[in-house]
This record gives structure tokens, sequence and C-alpha cells, in this order.
């Protein structure tokens, strides 16, 4: 069939130009509008650099309270505080920076970023919280990491598991620390907003109650077991340590660090524990072990004064 005269090719074997509707031009305003200002794109901006004086220094971004004054004080989460201390212990020069878990690469504080020697701008990659204890142990005093003792691993799982299981009811579960506690130190710096701050503490709880029951392997959760099990814990672990300084050796390690970051809370004014509810921490304070007492106060005074 032959082609439409109005659609046959031009001698130049070239389709004709197609019409086009005058739905799809741009406004004159608008054409006028960018030839005066032409869209521009710039290339992206670098991460954000630390300060020259404190490139060289490695810098641990934890959970920190914004109206604390004191230079590197301990966090007030206990996993933060664990990493905090053990960098401490092990001798690594750090500073610490208050962020949160939407700030981290891998979603968790703490993270570390480490510092450089180097006069370059180069932005050296984050230590996440799954590899610190690696990192720790190529960069801090080897003399002090984990003992080659079989009770070890059985005494962190003491804090793991039976100690945490507490913590988490304690500061997420039982409502007057809750609202003392957690929603000042967790919720309110993150939104001002009111819906925002009901759905963020809906998403604590639930994930707090889905922890314990996943650590107690019971779809119920026994709550004054919950505790007599922490206060088992703490005097398995003030036996351990009797009349020792540090619980194995001659130098405080990984489960001294892990021991103060809940004894330190514990016994911390600041964290605003409320009377109603001290089924957790309330035997430590009075003084029913003070070896743990003890070790957490020469540890705060050698490392955090």
């Amino acid at each position: 069939m032959p082609l439409d005269e109005d659609k046959r090719p031009s001698k130049d074997n070239t389709l004709p130009k197609p019409s086009h509707s005058p739905w799809l031009t741009t406004p004159k305003f608008v054409k006028r509008l960018f030839d005066r200002f032409p869209l521009v794109t710039y290339p992206s901006n670098d991460l954000p650099r630390r300060k020259p004086i404190e490139r060289n220094r490695n810098t641990l971004y934890i959970f920190a309270r914004p109206d604390d004054q004191r230079k590197d004080a301990p966090s007030f989460n206990p996993t933060c505080l664990k990493w905090q201390t053990y960098l401490k212990l092990l001798g690594v020069n750090i500073v610490t920076a208050a962020s949160n878990n939407h700030a981290s690469p891998s979603g968790q504080l703490p993270f570390l970023v480490p510092g450089s020697s180097s006069s370059s701008l180069e932005v050296i990659p984050p230590v996440t919280f799954s590899k610190l204890q690696e990192w720790a142990s190529k960069n801090g005093n080897t003399s002090r990491q984990g003992p080659e003792d079989m009770r070890y691993e059985a005494y962190m799982s003491l804090l793991d598991h039976r100690i945490r299981n507490a913590w988490l009811h304690a500061i997420y579960l039982a409502p007057p620390n809750f609202d003392a506690v957690a929603r000042r130190l967790y919720i309110t710096p993150e939104t001002s907003s009111y819906l925002v701050q009901i759905s963020l503490a809906k998403t604590l709880q639930s994930a707090a109650l889905e922890e314990i029951i996943k650590n107690s392997k019971s779809p119920i959760v026994d709550i004054d077991a919950l505790y007599q099990e922490s206060n088992r814990a703490f005097s398995a672990l003030s036996e351990l340590l009797g009349d020792n300084d540090w619980f194995f050796g001659d130098s405080p390690g990984l489960l001294d660090a892990s021991v103060f970051a809940y004894t330190y809370l514990l016994c911390d004014d600041a964290m605003g524990w409320k009377e109603e509810d001290e089924r957790l921490g309330k035997e430590l304070r009075e003084g029913r072990w003070p070896n743990l007492v003890e070790h957490t106060r020469r540890i705060y005074e050698k490392w955090y004064q």
C-alpha cells in the first residue's frame, strides 16, 4: 500500500517533524523565570569533618545527656557505657560525642570514627558496634583483653541475659521508671511532637518486651522471677570478685567494663530512678554487694574523674 502523501519521506530521507500540542509547551512566564535563574546542579557535599583539633583522636558516638557538662561523661546507656569504659581500660585515647541510632551506620550505638594522624581530609570509615572489640584488640593494651578462662563466657552470659532482662523491664516496662528515665533520656530529646513521642514509646516498649521473651525463652514473663534472677546474677558476680580489685587477673578487662556499665547506672542518682519501683538496683544501693560498689567506684575514680 502506498504511503499517504503527507507522511511520505522527503527527498533527504528525514521524517516530518511531529506536531506539538499546545498543552505540552512551557508557559512563557516560566521560561522567562528559568532564563533569568537557570537550574544549576552542584556536586554533593562531603561528609561532615571533625574539628582539626579532634581529627587525631578517636571519636566514640554514644547516647549522652545533652545537659551533662562533664567532659567524656559516662553514657546513660549500658551498651554504650560498656564499650566507652572498655576502650578507656585498654588505654585507647578517645573523645565522646552525643548521637543516636539513626546516625549510626549500622543503626545501633555506639560506633567509632578512628582518629587520623594524616594532614589530609580523607574520610576514615567508621567502626560499627559489631567490630568494636576487634578494633580495640588491635589498638589497645592487649594485656587487658578477655582471659582464657572458661568461666568468662558464663559470667558474661549473666550480664547479657539475666541482668539485661531486668534492666529492660525496669527502664521500659515499669511505668514510674519509663516516665522518669526512658522518656526523658530516649524520647523527649528526639522529638517535640506528641504523636511521634507516643509512637516511639510504643516501639521502645515493644522491642524491650520482645527481647525479654526471646532471652527468657517463654511467652509469659514472670516479673518477680526476672528480678530474682538478676539478684542471683549480682550475687554470683560478687562472689567471683571477692576481695580482688578486678574479676580476672591483675588488670581490668571486658567483664569489668560490662559490670560497671550496669552497677554505675543503677547507683547514679542522675538517672532519676523512682522509689515506687526500685526492684532493680535497690539491694545494690543498700549495700548487699559492697565489693561491687567499690569496684564501680574504683573504675569511675580512675577513668572518669
